[in-house]
């Protein structure tokens, strides 16, 4: 049926644009912020699927595909970000080959999860996407516990420990905890955005892991792209002159920046997963007017990281 989404296996359509049919329960008690998503990794159900935030002209919401279950969409825009499991239709796991960079954007009119099923985030973009995020003002999430979705500026959220963001146009929002059946945090879905020209530090995650700040396998999904030149880059040291940098585009990942040995991250003896120095660079262009690169960072439970491609 054109304009709808129909899940094969469940007796139920509904409009796409609109908020989806959720059998994913929500709750807002997370001490780090934001809300979480209870997924039951364990279930035998076809399809777990939450409700929907809409932002910016586009929806995001979660799903998990039981083994071999299919996900019909419609013929609109559509943004696939695994986090657990695989799809067959498209063929994606979580991780692409380490500092690759590769479009999530989805062909197919029905997405089909692999033998183990899958975890994913589903981004779907409709006609008023506007060519580019020129204020803050356009980036606010609409949907259930909303209220627990706040942006702050780096400056407000960090400047008790460190003043390196003090006066950049940068912003941090409370995020989406995905946990599975016993509360377990799978991933963290950490939103962010960058003004043009705004270096986001060099850093390797190399701190201790605390509750508040617990190790993560991180990596790193386009919502949309301020200039063609923002991107990740790899450098020997903070304030070293060189650094290889990779541009993405809207809709774009990128392969990890962590070690990882028989397919698993490899951890500090802190416990932290071990990386090298790394950072974001905002790009900049010829137009004077502000434009946001708008990211997703995807910080995943060591437990749950699991490299198919290695």
């Amino acid at each position: 049926m054109q304009g709808f989404d129909c899940v094969v296996g469940v007796n139920r359509c509904y409009p796409l644009r609109m908020n989806p049919v959720s059998n994913v329960a929500i709750t807002t008690d997370n001490p780090r912020g934001g809300i979480d998503l209870h997924f039951d990794l364990s279930s035998n159900d076809p399809v777990q699927q939450s409700a929907s935030w809409s932002f910016a002209g586009r929806d995001l919401r979660f799903v998990r595909l039981g083994p071999g279950s299919q996900l019909p969409v419609d013929s609109g825009t559509h943004y696939v970000k695994v986090v657990l499991g695989s799809l067959s239709v498209p063929d994606r796991t979580c991780f692409a080959t380490p500092f690759e960079v590769r479009s999530t954007i989805v062909t197919s009119t029905n997405l089909i999860a692999g033998e183990e099923g899958a975890l994913f985030a589903l981004l779907t973009e409709s006609e008023e996407v506007p060519q580019k995020l020129r204020s803050m003002s356009d980036i606010q999430f609409e949907g259930p516990g909303s209220d627990h979705l706040v942006w702050q500026t780096f400056e407000e959220k960090f400047s008790n420990f460190i003043d390196i963001f003090n006066g950049l146009d940068c912003h941090m929002m409370s995020g989406i905890h995905l946990l599975d059946g016993s509360g377990e945090e799978i991933v963290y879905v950490n939103f962010w955005t960058c003004g043009k020209g705004v270096d986001l530090s060099t850093h390797n995650h190399g701190q201790d892991p605390a509750a508040l700040s617990p190790a993560f396998a991180e990596v790193h999904w386009v919502i949309d792209a301020g200039t063609a030149t923002s991107g990740m880059y790899q450098t020997e040291a903070p304030g070293h002159p060189d650094r290889v940098r990779h541009h993405m585009a809207r809709g774009d990942e990128h392969g990890p920046f962590f070690k990882f040995a028989d397919g698993r991250p490899v951890l500090r003896a802190n416990g932290a997963v071990t990386y090298g120095w790394h950072g974001w660079q905002g790009g900049d262009d010829d137009d004077p007017r502000q434009a946001y690169d708008f990211v997703a960072a995807f910080e995943i439970n060591p437990k749950f990281a699991i490299l198919q491609n290695e």
